[in-house]
């Protein structure tokens, strides 16, 4: 068990010097936040100002080559929920909730749902069936900012950061995700038995109690602000076993967190496996949600494309029926409430997309992120610099090491899986026959990685894109 006497095993990163003295230093993290701030307000202002792409590298490149990529898929994967810390809606939030009504949410406002269904239909949604909608600098200032506006109105009228809490889009996203990191917040045990003052949790704008993470073996709603490291001595930030949290009893598993993992691997990594993947193959238009795209757009009378909303639902539907069936048919064999063994066992989900997703990142990062965030903030601080070109092509093979992640994910999956399993009171030979269905959505990730592989082998490249 990763959990010793309530204690967790780990180095401490505020034992070293510089980065304890930084992180603890209110100075440094308010600097570093209102730079972050500067960015999202600079990108909003130039799309607006420049809304043609060709005339604005700043807002593409910050918000989707910068923010996106590396702030968030990066971060979760390694320091967990560590943009939370820097998030320019967060830290107007700190301020706003501090002046603002400060008024309880009502009931409604507080379902973890709302901020998942922000991010599928205003994004996701909107990217698929509008191919390339969000390659305007215009319509992605935008939608920065009505977040901007929609995070000012909640923070102003609802204590206890209620828009991190609730409708903030990745809100559900990293509370989740952020359980595959391998760092821990934490507080020195025996400096806490003889606390008297519970600095770390009066410091915390998110109401937690930092002390107790240890014992909850969770660490909540906790974005990394760090502000309970500023006001407490003994707290401690520990480089811990990757997934520590999924490898033992959870203690508060929350449903949303599996449908998380569940509709995030369907909309991201499995639509573009058939979107984005296969795709670019030369029998792109054989497939059913290209087939299925052409006979609605031809039924509704449109012109519009249709394929990749098309591809999205195919994805939802096959990942929700393959991840939901094959734990309700685990909880059967292992004679269990489907309920407690779907958020049981539907933790192991969480590394594929997220770590999976490590791929296409570090793909993407030579293929068009360096250059393009690069370019970005050559054109925001007016630079002496020549504009920077991709540093590698799809030509380039040496890209497909990446393609190591991807499995990665599957094999972690696998694991986390068998961890999981173990515990649950029931025959071994039940979980044995239960574990070829708990984990079948890893199988079929594996399966279409290999199908996709097979397709291009077969059929080749097509001679144009379909996008």
């Amino acid at each position: 068990m990763a959990f010793y006497d309530h204690q967790v095993k780990g180095s401490n990163l505020f034992s070293f010097p510089l980065l304890g003295s930084l992180i603890k230093n209110r100075g440094f993290l308010f600097i570093l936040r209102s730079f972050n701030l500067f960015l999202i307000l600079a990108a909003i202002w130039y799309g607006f100002a420049y809304p043609e792409l060709e005339n604005n590298p700043v807002t593409t490149g910050l918000m989707w080559n910068l923010f996106w990529p590396f702030f968030i898929i990066l971060s979760l994967t390694t320091f967990g929920a560590a943009f939370c810390g820097i998030c320019p809606h967060g830290f107007i939030g700190e301020y706003l909730t501090r002046w603002g009504l400060n008024r309880k949410p009502p009931r409604w406002l507080k379902n973890p749902w709302i901020g998942l269904v922000i991010v599928v239909l205003f994004y996701w949604t909107i990217s698929y069936t509008f191919s390339g909608s969000f390659n305007s600098p215009f319509n992605s200032a935008l939608l920065f900012l009505a977040l901007t506006l929609l995070a000012i109105v909640t923070f102003a009228l609802f204590k206890d950061m209620a828009y991190c809490k609730f409708i903030c889009p990745i809100g559900a996203i990293i509370r989740a995700f952020s359980k595959v990191s391998f760092t821990w917040l934490s507080s020195n045990k025996e400096d806490c038995k003889s606390c008297k003052t519970f600095d770390c949790a009066k410091a915390c704008s998110y109401k937690l109690s930092p002390f107790r993470f240890d014992e909850e073996k969770s660490m909540s709603d906790c974005t990394l602000c760090f502000d309970c490291a500023q006001s407490c001595d003994s707290i401690e930030y520990k480089v811990v076993k990757p997934s520590l949290s999924l490898l033992g009893p959870i203690k508060k598993m929350r449903n949303i967190d599996i449908w998380v993992y569940i509709i995030m691997l369907a909309v991201i990594t499995v639509t573009m496996r058939f979107h984005h993947g296969l795709g670019r193959s030369a029998v792109a238009d054989d497939f059913i949600w290209a087939t299925s795209a052409m006979w609605l757009s031809t039924t509704l009378g449109i012109e519009q494309n249709l394929t990749g909303l098309m591809a999205m639902l195919y994805a939802l539907t096959l990942t929700i029926s393959i991840s939901v069936g094959g734990l309700y048919i685990a909880a059967k064999i292992l004679d269990k409430p489907f309920d407690s063994t779907f958020k049981l066992l539907g933790y192991a989900l969480a590394p594929l997309m997220i770590v999976g997703g490590l791929s296409h990142l570090f793909e993407s990062f030579f293929l068009h992120y360096f250059d393009m965030a690069g370019n970005a903030f050559i054109h925001l601080f007016h630079l002496p610099f020549s504009e920077l070109e991709p540093l590698a092509t799809r030509k380039d093979q040496w890209l497909h090491i990446f393609k190591l992640f991807t499995y990665l994910s599957i094999a972690w999956s696998f694991i986390l899986f068998v961890k999981r399993l173990k515990l649950i009171e029931a025959p071994f030979n039940r979980k044995v026959i239960a574990f070829p269905f708990a984990s079948a959505m890893a199988s079929t990730m594996l399966g279409l990685t290999f199908y996709v592989s097979y397709i291009f082998s077969t059929y080749g490249m097509a001679m144009r894109m379909h996008h």
